[in-house]
């Protein structure tokens, strides 16, 4: 009997969101097709009706992964004010719960290594979801554009970095480099300032 497409569609969603977060936790190379389906409740024998190959549900999985961190980042600003976003972005992204949590984590700091090692069209999937990152952080500051965006740039790689050292430490440096760069983003919260000649 074939799936509609209604039901196929869900089935793909299913894949996709299995993948996104099994290859977090996972990684790439940790994580086979078979992982995938098992996670999603499928057979593995009907991967290949919604993708060819293990890269383009790579691709799928990191759009996903980059799509939810993009909603929490909107939703978790949408009421700040721009002063405080950078520091409440980093609060948020560097809460213990989300260091915790690797499968449900930002792709950036679950995925950098994987994806270095990876095929260009999945750097340049990861690309794309670190630019929308960037940009989505800046549009909740002021200033002009430039600023807001490397501000925000700043803002983004110290807290993915900070929760990738956070997650290979010990919990005593773990703690002290996520403080740090708590600390850190309060003083990127506003533009710098401009003197007169």
């Amino acid at each position: 009997m074939r799936q509609s497409r209604e039901a196929k569609a869900v089935t793909h969603q299913a894949i996709v969101a299995a993948a996104a977060r099994q290859f977090r936790e996972r990684g790439i190379e940790g994580t086979s097709v078979g992982d995938v389906m098992r996670a999603a409740n499928r057979t593995h024998g009907g991967f290949y009706r919604h993708f060819d190959s293990k890269e383009d549900l790579l691709v799928a999985a990191l759009g996903r992964a980059f799509a939810e961190m993009l909603e929490v980042v909107d939703r978790g600003l949408s009421e700040v004010p721009a002063e405080q976003a950078l520091g409440s972005f980093m609060r948020s992204y560097t809460a213990p719960e989300r260091v915790e949590d690797v499968a449900g984590s930002c792709p950036v700091a679950a995925l950098s290594n994987d994806v270095l090692r990876s095929t260009e069209v999945v750097q340049a999937e990861f690309g794309r979801g670190v630019r929308a990152m960037i940009r989505s952080l800046a549009e909740h500051l002021d200033g002009p554009e430039a600023e807001r965006e490397a501000r925000a740039a700043r803002t983004f790689a110290m807290a993915a970095g900070a929760v990738m050292i956070a997650r290979a430490s010990d919990p005593e440096t773990a703690e002290r480099v996520l403080r740090a760069v708590r600390d850190e983003a309060a003083s990127l919260a506003s533009p710098p300032s401009r003197t007169m000649a």
